[in-house]
């Protein structure tokens, strides 16, 4: 009797719209302060509006699964009515389709924004292009091989007890999602391993250079979301239970595109970073007349009190500095302070 109540209360969909919506929200707040971080620096660029498209077809995805779950998604079959059983699979392929759109149009604007740090002429960048131009077509087409697995009816691929004699093989598409998911882990290895060969050869501090560096590389991060959702494949394979087997795979698909998003604008919040770590390690300063009375204690003139530096900021980095002496022959020295900041603004 227990385990029958157990098996009746199964529901693994709570903790897929946990995963999903979770990751989502980080993913809201990471692009949200790119794009504040961009804008601080004058830079927002196409590359933010594809992300931002990538976010929102992410969300639109994350509404899909939560239909799916109302419908059954997560639950054993045997328990749901027909209906929505048909409707919690519908949900389920369409949802998976978002995911993988998401993830898709998430390197792209990645790609897009490492292509802008070389020259138009750089072999570097010719191979990002080419790289932007497949990632679409290797994923579109994991898409179209899932609705048009029977030659263009519809009703079959969520009805699986209607006539399946007109689909392909299902191997045909268990298949080509591997060669999709080892072409998507290869991407990601790519991005996330190519800037350290690129960037290790800039002449800039070892700080600054491992900064970048860990920033550029967070990719691997969706490298590895991208195995384990190219190992979970073989649900697709071996189910006999749709609405329960293949929430794992889903999980994954949404794991990985969030990951994409997340770790793909990660490096657009160096400027927020660099603003932040100034703003904590700096403290008042006392200024000093160059008159030589600091550190020595000697030649302070009675007159220097009513006579005091005239600093005015102009800038980040930039002073002018008037030291007025109290004599008929007075002496204006204009002093220029240029600070440069090793920072990159990306």
């Amino acid at each position: 009797m227990g385990a029958s109540e157990s098996y009746d209360d199964y529901d693994a969909g709570t903790g897929l719209l946990i995963t999903c919506w979770t990751l989502t929200g980080v993913a809201v707040l990471v692009i949200f302060l790119r794009l504040i971080a961009k804008n601080k620096i004058g830079n927002l660029n196409i590359d933010d509006a594809v992300m931002v498209f990538a976010l929102i077809t992410l969300i639109i995805g994350d509404g899909l699964v939560t239909a799916g779950v109302h419908y059954g998604l997560g639950r054993h079959a045997s328990i749901l009515d027909h209906g929505p059983e048909v409707k919690a699979v519908m949900y389920y392929c369409i949802s998976q389709s978002f995911g993988i759109v998401a993830s898709t149009i998430g390197r792209m604007a990645f790609i897009m924004f490492l292509a802008r740090l070389f020259p138009s002429s750089s072999v570097t960048r010719t191979v990002l292009w080419a790289l932007f131009a497949i990632q679409p077509i290797v994923n579109i087409i994991a898409i179209f091989l899932m609705f048009l697995q029977c030659h263009g009816e519809i009703p079959p691929l969520f009805d699986f007890t209607l006539p399946q004699d007109n689909c392909m093989p299902l191997s045909v598409q268990i298949n080509y999602a591997y060669f999709q998911g080892c072409f998507n882990t290869v991407s990601d290895l790519f991005l996330a391993a190519f800037p350290t060969y690129i960037f290790w050869s800039l002449k800039l501090r070892l700080r600054v250079k491992v900064a970048l560096l860990c920033l550029l590389s967070l990719g691997i991060f969706a490298m590895a979301a991208s195995i384990v959702k190219t190992v979970e494949l073989n649900t697709i394979a071996h189910t006999e239970d749709p609405t329960v087997d293949q929430v794992l795979l889903l999980r994954w698909v949404y794991i990985e595109a969030t990951i994409v998003l997340i770790t793909s604008s990660i490096p657009c919040l160096r400027p927020l970073f660099v603003a932040m770590s100034k703003n904590f390690s700096s403290y008042p300063r006392q200024t000093y007349e160059m008159d030589g009375s600091y550190g020595h204690g000697y030649g302070r003139s009675r007159s220097s009190k009513y006579h005091a530096q005239d600093r005015r900021q102009r800038g980040d980095g930039d002073s002018e500095r008037v030291i007025l002496e109290n004599s008929n022959g007075g002496i204006t020295k204009h002093v220029t302070v240029t600070v440069q900041d090793e920072a990159l603004a990306i």
